[in-house]
């Protein structure tokens, strides 16, 4: 029956491309395997180019890391010297610098990354730095001494210290105020000036352990003769008696023949007590007898 509306035409059939034609598009067309195998390479060109990367980066981390040790300077080994009283002693570090300690000294070692520093806490040292490429530092209160290559001498005296050189130079610091001293030169514990000339005797006697005396006086030198006993030796409260000049030449190890000499050498008397305490006082004349007492 005709409604009078135009039929669609009927579906045409699905066509398909010749074999051929397939052919053609597998060519252009990546398969699944060529797409694995494309991503694997891009992610192993990627890990390539982060690893060079890294290893571009690597040496300026390197030195960072190195600067900032430098910088921070870490302790590396530490070890404590010492001396007894009336005992000296000398040790050789690993690196052939010496030190050779007089009575009742204590020196703390502390070996660093860039640096050798030495803390000298009580008495004197004698230091012969060998030549390296770590710096090397004394230590004493408020007196830091840096070697330039050279043999020195450090004593503490309470708050400061007393340089000497015996060869090349030091630079000596207190608070802000550095100076250089050569051969021949020393500062005392109270003042950062340079001085020249003949280095005292007495200064550098330990050494060969001996305590040398030149015009001392006698208050000085009681004040050495004190550094090698450990019960005291007093002086009386006579500014006659601690003026008095002390000479000779005496060994460290002799200390108690020295105080027995005194009397011989000035006009003192040596008392001793059972404990082993010394006191030193004027030897007095007896009226109208012409005899000392």
């Amino acid at each position: 029956m005709d409604s009078g509306k135009q039929q669609p035409p009927p579906p045409r059939p699905t066509t398909y491309p010749p074999a051929a034609h397939l052919d053609a598009l597998r060519g252009l067309v990546p398969s699944r395997e060529e797409l694995l195998r494309e991503a694997r390479a891009q992610t192993e060109r990627q890990h390539a180019r982060r690893k060079a990367a890294a290893r571009a980066a690597l040496p300026a981390v390197l030195v960072a890391l190195v600067a900032g040790a430098w910088w921070a300077d870490p302790v590396l080994r530490t070890e404590t010297l010492q001396t007894a009283i009336g005992q000296q002693a000398r040790w050789e570090m690993h690196d052939g610098s010496r030190i050779q300690l007089d009575t009742a000294s204590t020196v703390q070692v502390e070996i660093r990354l860039a640096s050798r520093r030495f803390v000298l806490e009580a008495g004197a040292a004698a230091f012969v730095a060998a030549h390296g490429w770590r710096s090397f530092v004394v230590e004493a209160g408020d007196t830091r001494v840096r070697d330039i290559g050279t043999a020195f001498d450090v004593r503490r005296e309470g708050a400061g210290a007393q340089v000497i050189v015996t060869e090349g130079a030091v630079e000596v610091t207190r608070g802000r105020t550095a100076l250089v001293l050569h051969a021949g030169q020393f500062v005392r514990p109270d003042a950062l000036e340079a001085g020249q000339g003949r280095v005292p005797q007495e200064a550098t006697a330990w050494q060969q352990g001996r305590m040398a005396f030149d015009g001392t006086p006698l208050a000085d030198a009681v004040r050495q003769i004190q550094r090698y006993r450990g019960a005291p030796v007093t002086l009386a409260d006579d500014p006659a008696l601690a003026a008095l000049r002390l000479s000779g030449d005496y060994d460290v190890q002799g200390v108690e023949a020295l105080i027995d000499a005194l009397p011989q050498a000035l006009p003192v008397r040596v008392r001793r007590a059972a404990d082993g305490a010394v006191h030193i006082g004027a030897r007095r004349r007896v009226a109208g007898e012409g005899k000392d007492m």
